[in-house]
C-alpha cells in the first residue's frame, strides 16, 4: 500500500478563485469537513464587496448519497470582514469558511453554492449545474504498486466492489509538454486482504530512469471521482521509500494545531 501523507489530519475542501477544487486530509463519513470557499469564484466582478459582509451570504448546500441527510452552511471571515483580504489564487490567502459533519452511510458528499446579493440577485456555483462530487478515496480506492522497472511502467490498485472503472492519469516529470495520457485498468480475479478487487494495468514503455507522476480517476454508478493523494500526486520516485511514523507526541500535537488552523481559515 502506497501510504497517504495526510492520512491523520482533519478533513478539508479548498475552493479557489482559479476553479479548483483541492481535498486533504481525511475526508470520511463521522468526520467534520471544513469547506474554505474564495468568494471571487461567485460574487459578479465589478460588484462592490467587502469580504467578510455577512449581509452578502454565501451559503455551501451539501448533500451526502445514499443517506438522504441535507446540511447548509453559512460561510464566515474568521477575521470578520476585511477591507484589503490577502486574495491567493491557489486558497493559501483569505477565505471564508464552513464547517459540516459527514453522516455515516454517506458514499460520497455532493456540494453547490449559493451568493445571496443584497442588490437582489442570487448566484450559484455549481459545476455548471452538475454539482462537486466528492468521493472518500481512502475507503474506495487503494494503490497498491507503482513502478518504473527496466524501462516499463506497471501499476496496481485495490478498488472496493462498488467501483466500475479505474483511470490513471499520468506523465512523466521532465516531459510535461508531451501531455499526460490516461490508461484504463482491468480488474482482475485477485483480492487484496479486504476482500477488494486488485485492478492492474498492461505494461507501458517509458525511459528506464522515467519518474512518473500520477493521480487516478475512478467511477461508482457513473459518478467520477479523483485520488491525487491529497494534491501532491503520486510518483514512482517515491515508492521504495520507508518514512518512519513520527513520534505519537508530535502526531498528537499536529492533529491539535491543524484542528486550530482550520477553524480560523
Amino acid at each position: 500500500m502506497i501510504p497517504r501523507p495526510f492520512a491523520n489530519l482533519p478533513p478539508r475542501i479548498t475552493f479557489t478563485a482559479d476553479f479548483h477544487e483541492l481535498v486533504r486530509g481525511n475526508l470520511q463519513p463521522g468526520q467534520t469537513v471544513t469547506l474554505r470557499y474564495d468568494p471571487r469564484r461567485i460574487v459578479p466582478a465589478g460588484e462592490h464587496y467587502v469580504f467578510g459582509d455577512p449581509t452578502h451570504r454565501i451559503t455551501a448546500h451539501l448533500l451526502f448519497p445514499p443517506t438522504g441527510v441535507v446540511a447548509a452552511a453559512l460561510l464566515s471571515s474568521p477575521s470578520g470582514m476585511l477591507n484589503s483580504p490577502d486574495y491567493d489564487e491557489t486558497g493559501d490567502g483569505s477565505v471564508l469558511v464552513g464547517h459540516v459533519v459527514i453522516p455515516a452511510g454517506a458514499r460520497e458528499l455532493v456540494a453547490w453554492f449559493e451568493y445571496e446579493s443584497p442588490h437582489g440577485a442570487k448566484h450559484y456555483d455549481s459545476d455548471f449545474g452538475h454539482n462537486f462530487h466528492f468521493g472518500f478515496a481512502s475507503l474506495q480506492v487503494e494503490l497498491l504498486q507503482a513502478d518504473v522497472r527496466e524501462g516499463l511502467l506497471t501499476a496496481q490498485v485495490a478498488a472496493s466492489p462498488e467501483v466500475d472503472r479505474l483511470v490513471l492519469h499520468w506523465r512523466i516529470v521532465g516531459q510535461e509538454s508531451a501531455g499526460p495520457k490516461d490508461v484504463d485498468l482491468v480488474r482482475t480475479d485477485r483480492r487484496n486482504e479486504a476482500g477488494w478487487p486488485i485492478w492492474k494495468m498492461g505494461q507501458i514503455e517509458v525511459p528506464e530512469n522515467a519518474v512518473v507522476r500520477l493521480k487516478l480517476y475512478y467511477w461508482i454508478d457513473g459518478e467520477r471521482y479523483k485520488d491525487d493523494n491529497d494534491g501532491l500526486y503520486y510518483s514512482t520516485g517515491r515508492m521504495e521509500e520507508v518514512v518512519p511514523p513520527p513520534p505519537a507526541e508530535l502526531a498528537t500535537a499536529l492533529r491539535e494545531w491543524t484542528t486550530r488552523l482550520s477553524a480560523r481559515f
